[in-house]
């Protein structure tokens, strides 16, 4: 069944909307309007950020290190009277603390990013899926180069869809993310889009929103 267009009535001036975008010149697409014909983007990972654990025990070593550095630089007992286990600890422990914690701070940043760059590949799934509908969806339009103008025919948007009015540019996105109400141009009526303001309208005499 040959596509018509429902401005000019016309079907040898309508190809879909990937062809005219393949070839805007030939397609007579306006340069302004190839932004707004343009496919949905693709959706890409978020970023993964280190839990507040992270910066909490990063926090917490940075000051037992200051401590640590601050003792050292006080006058220091006489420690000859100690053993060497007091005498290392002594030295030392304002180190220990630090690079335990530091460790620690390690271990949590690695698996809390693990769970977290696991749950946004759940979420990214869940985004590719609703971004391969809108794909199809978007494929689904065609482009009239008389009009200059898209629109989707009959069943083109699901089995039994009516077909759209004639589409502005700028208002395709719309129909193919599914709320096509601000881009319809058909005229007031029962369960029908408010009518389009004054605007350029299609050669077919229909106004274009």
């Amino acid at each position: 069944m040959s596509v018509i267009c429902p401005g000019c009535a016309g079907g040898e001036h309508v190809l879909p909307v990937p062809e005219a975008l393949g070839d805007v010149v030939a397609a007579a697409v306006d340069p302004s309007a190839v932004a707004h014909l343009a496919p949905p983007p693709a959706p890409q990972p978020g970023p993964v950020r280190d839990s507040a654990a992270v910066a909490v025990l990063v926090v917490l070593a940075a000051l037992w290190l200051l401590l640590g550095v601050l003792s050292l630089l006080r006058p220091r007992p006489d420690l000859d009277r100690y053993g060497d286990a007091y005498r290392a600890g002594y030295l030392l422990g304002g180190l220990v603390g630090p690079a335990v914690l530091t460790g620690a701070a390690m271990v949590v940043r690695m698996l809390s990013r693990r769970r977290a760059r696991r749950r946004e590949e759940e979420l990214l799934w869940g985004r590719q899926a609703r971004w391969q509908h809108l794909v199809a969806r978007w494929r689904s339009g065609w482009w009239c180069r008389r009009c200059q103008a898209a629109f989707f025919p009959v069943g083109a948007l699901h089995p039994g869809a009516p077909p759209s009015p004639l589409l502005a540019a700028r208002h395709y996105p719309a129909w193919v993310l599914g709320t096509p109400a601000p881009a319809t141009a058909t005229a007031t009526g029962s369960g029908s889009a408010p009518s389009p303001g004054p605007g350029r309208q299609g050669a077919g005499g229909q106004a274009l929103s």
